[in-house]
């Protein structure tokens, strides 16, 4: 089945030159390309939805984090990946609670992009290996909540504030709790989810509707 992909990045070489690699990937097709979020979603009015969005983070008029959120509540079916040159956790979060279902690098391999472009068509999650190989592991195989798994109320919250781009100093800040506090939440919950990173504590309160996105 192809795959119909939307591309958002105002850098007309690079936009251009991703154009023709993913074309080139033999269950994938560009449909739409823009230069930034609000020009996609003009598009978007009078042409053929896309299975996929990438989207570029720093774009004029309307970013990549924008523009993740508006897909997420008013284009639920499109699922969007981003694609940056900003490597920094901040940044993942943040496009994380937008409501994107991957995150990559500019300078990532092609099979890469043909990879994260194939999971998020699946509406499954995939993010960069060379940011986190244990998140990776998480994502393939995700713990879910279940039965056996008890959270406390406040850990629940945790789970809340985690997936913000608030620092864990902001986050004890609304939780009314010391910085040592919330550091006993997050290695609990590291524990209980087998989870060694903060993306991947956001990616599972993503998944399991401790944020609604």
């Amino acid at each position: 089945m192809m795959i119909k992909i939307a591309i958002a990045d105002d850098h007309n070489l690079l936009r251009k030159a991703l154009v023709t690699l993913i074309n080139d990937f033999e269950n994938c097709e560009v449909i739409l390309e823009a230069s930034n979020g609000k020009e996609l979603i003009e598009l978007l009015q009078h042409n053929t939805a896309p299975d996929v969005a990438i989207l570029d983070i720093n774009m004029p008029e309307m970013n990549g984090f924008m523009t993740a959120e508006y897909l997420t509540r008013n284009h639920p079916s499109i699922n969007t990946l981003a694609l940056s040159m900003m490597n920094n956790e901040v940044s993942v979060l943040k496009m994380l609670h937008a409501g994107v279902k991957g995150y990559l690098l500019k300078d990532c391999d092609p099979q890469e992009l043909k990879s994260g472009v194939e999971y998020a068509a699946r509406g499954e999650y995939f993010i960069n290996e060379l940011m986190n190989n244990q998140l990776h592991k998480n994502l393939v195989q995700p713990r879910n909540a279940d039965q056996s798994l008890v959270l406390t109320d406040r850990e629940k919250e945790f789970l809340y504030w985690v997936a913000s781009d608030l620092t864990y100093k902001e986050i004890g800040q609304k939780m009314n709790v010391s910085p040592r506090t919330v550091d006993s939440y997050r290695d609990a919950l590291f524990e209980k989810l087998q989870i060694k990173s903060r993306v991947g504590l956001a990616i599972f309160a993503i998944k399991n509707h401790y944020v609604n996105i």
